[in-house]
């Protein structure tokens, strides 16, 4: 599954409290991404990546599908973390927030969006 990126300019790691994670007006729960983690960038940066589970997924692609070629708000807690301009449908589940993060606070950032550690890159059988 290749991931759709969204390349930000401007953020915001003002921690607020209340809010909770939305992207434009849909708000999306904790249990709604099954994993988000920190995505080290070659240039030093790092991007958050995050895999939204089937139900979920579905309303991103819908979101995205009617925001085509529009700037859309991403916010934690009130306050923007991105505005990208959608290019495409997100149809994979999986979005790929990328900007100048630092890679903690990209780890931190996942960690306040889903509610926990990212998942294991591999499992023990």
């Amino acid at each position: 599954m290749k991931p759709i990126v969204l390349t930000i300019g401007a953020l915001l790691l003002t921690a607020a409290s209340g809010g909770g994670f939305a992207i434009g007006d849909k708000p999306f729960q904790q249990a709604d991404i099954l994993d988000a983690r920190a995505e080290p960038e070659l240039d030093g940066t790092a991007g958050i990546m995050l895999t939204f589970e089937p139900a979920a997924a579905k309303r991103l692609e819908a979101l995205t599908r009617a925001n085509l070629s529009k700037p859309i708000t991403v916010t934690l807690d009130g306050k923007m973390i991105a505005s990208p301009t959608i290019a495409e449908p997100i149809t994979t589940g999986v979005l790929t927030i990328s900007g100048g993060f630092t890679v903690p606070q990209a780890e931190e950032l996942a960690k306040r969006i889903s509610g926990k550690e990212p998942l294991p890159e591999e499992f023990e059988e």
